[in-house]
């Protein structure tokens, strides 16, 4: 192609085919388990959350605040891991 010569029109653009393709690929049950692990996620991180603003308050942490930082952070933590481990086998069968 010289300076002067127009691009082709019809010119396929590799990663908007890739884009495509991985869409294709995500099952509703990955969507689920990823929704669920944000869910843990934020509901662990806010309670954490007031758990500090009570400490930096000098007031009494209530215990459901504790409960949740224990249970749904490490919750969310091994969803995210079982994402990771899902995609790297979903993307080495391809």
């Amino acid at each position: 192609m010289i300076p002067d010569e127009p691009a082709p029109a019809h010119s396929p653009d590799p990663l908007q085919s890739a884009t495509h393709d991985a869409q294709d690929e995500r099952s509703p049950g990955r969507s689920v388990v990823l929704i669920l692990a944000v869910a843990f996620a934020a509901v662990g991180l806010i309670s954490l959350a007031a758990i500090l603003a009570t400490a930096f308050l000098q007031g009494s942490v209530w215990p459901g605040f504790v409960l949740a930082t224990y249970f749904c952070l490490p919750i969310a933590f091994v969803l995210m891991a079982s994402l990771v481990v899902w995609s790297a086998v979903s993307r080495r069968r391809s």
